[in-house]
C-alpha cells in the first residue's frame, strides 16, 4: 500500500489496479520484479511476465488504473552492481497495447523515478529521457551495491491519470550490500551528502499517523549561516520523498507553496505530509543553491 501526498488536487482522480479491484491513488500495489525466478509459476499469470528478447531482460507490470501497462527493460539479463545499466520504461494502453507518446509534466519533469535498496540506505530520484518519435523512456543508471532494489514510476499522459506504479528488482555482483536496520536516532540536524550545506528539520512535537503533519526543512552552509537564495527545483521550492521501512509505503511531497522559475528564498522550505500508518521513515529533502543539489536524508517515528 502506498500514499501519494499532492499539495493540490487533481482533476481527475488516479487509480492503480489490485488485481480486479480499481482503488484511489494512495493505495497500490507492490509487484515483484524478481529476476532471479525465471521459471516459477506466479499466482497471478498477468502479475509478472519474463522473457529474455534481444538481450534485455523484461518485466511487465500489472495493470495500473484501468488505462495502461508499464513495462519495465534493462539491457542486460541481470543489472549488475558497479556497471552502467540502460533503463527502459515504455507505458501501453491496457485495451489495444498501443503505446502512449504524449505526457504531460508533473513538477516540471515527464518522469520521475525513485530507486531504494531495501534497507533505504541507498536514494536516487531521476529523470529518464522521452526522445521524440520514441515508444519509450530510457536512462543509464549505475547501482553501487548488489542487492535489492525498489523504483517508484510517476508519470501522466497527456489527457490520463497521474499514475505511480512500482517495481522491485535483484542487482547482481559486487561489492554484495550488506543491510542494516532503519533506527530512530533522533538526529535532526545533518550536513548535505556534499558536506556543504547543514539541513535541519524541525518536526511537530509528535507525529501520529493519518494527520497532516508540517515538516520543515532549514538550510544552512556548512558554518551555519542561512542560506536565502535557493532556487527552484522541479518547479518547487524544494522536494521531499518519504519512505517507510519496510519500503511499502511511499509519499511523494512538494513545499505548500508554490514557486515560479524566478524564485529565491529559504532557509526554511515547509512541507505537509500525512503518514498512512505508524512505524519508522526515512525521509529525503531535496533542495537547489547555484545550480548545485542540496541533498539530506533523517529518520522519523510515527505513532
Amino acid at each position: 500500500m502506498y500514499l501519494y501526498n499532492m499539495t493540490k488536487n487533481l482533476t481527475n482522480k488516479i487509480f492503480i489496479r489490485e488485481e480486479d479491484k480499481f482503488i484511489p491513488m494512495g493505495h497500490g500495489i507492490d509487484h515483484e520484479a524478481n529476476n532471479s525466478n525465471h521459471g516459477k509459476q506466479q499466482k497471478h499469470e498477468q502479475h509478472s511476465q519474463h522473457h529474455q528478447q534481444q538481450q534485455q531482460q523484461h518485466h511487465q507490470q500489472l495493470p495500473i488504473s484501468n488505462h495502461y501497462n508499464v513495462n519495465l527493460q534493462y539491457d542486460s539479463i541481470t543489472p549488475e552492481a558497479g556497471r552502467q545499466t540502460k533503463l527502459i520504461l515504455s507505458v501501453t494502453e491496457q485495451k489495444s497495447g498501443n503505446p502512449i507518446r504524449e505526457y504531460e509534466l508533473v513538477h516540471d519533469k515527464l518522469m520521475h523515478l525513485i530507486i531504494v535498496n531495501e534497507d533505504l540506505s541507498y536514494f536516487a530520484h531521476i529523470h529518464p529521457t522521452f526522445e521524440d518519435h520514441s515508444e519509450s523512456f530510457t536512462i543509464v543508471h549505475t547501482f553501487p551495491e548488489s542487492g535489492r532494489y525498489k523504483l517508484w514510476i510517476d508519470f501522466k499522459p497527456k489527457g490520463g491519470n497521474q499514475t505511480l506504479v512500482a517495481f522491485r528488482i535483484n542487482v547482481t555482483g559486487h561489492p554484495i550490500h550488506k543491510p542494516a536496520a532503519l533506527v530512530h536516532d533522533r538526529k535532526y540536524t545533518k550536513e548535505s551528502l556534499d558536506r556543504k550545506y547543514q539541513i535541519s528539520l524541525k518536526l511537530p512535537e509528535k507525529l501520529a499517523a493519518h494527520n497532516d503533519a508540517d515538516i520543515v526543512f532549514s538550510i544552512s552552509d556548512v558554518e551555519g549561516r542561512p542560506v536565502t537564495d535557493l532556487e527552484p527545483l522541479m518547479g518547487a521550492g524544494g522536494h521531499s520523498v518519504i519512505i517507510s521501512s519496510d519500503i511499502r509505503e511511499f509519499l511523494h511531497v512538494h513545499p505548500t507553496e508554490e514557486v515560479d522559475h524566478s524564485w529565491k528564498g529559504g532557509p526554511d522550505i515547509s512541507f505537509r505530509s500525512n503518514f498512512p500508518k505508524p512505524g519508522l521513515y526515512k525521509a529525503w529533502g531535496q533542495f537547489q543553491h547555484q545550480g548545485r543539489l542540496v541533498v539530506a536524508d533523517f529518520n522519523l517515528k510515527v505513532s
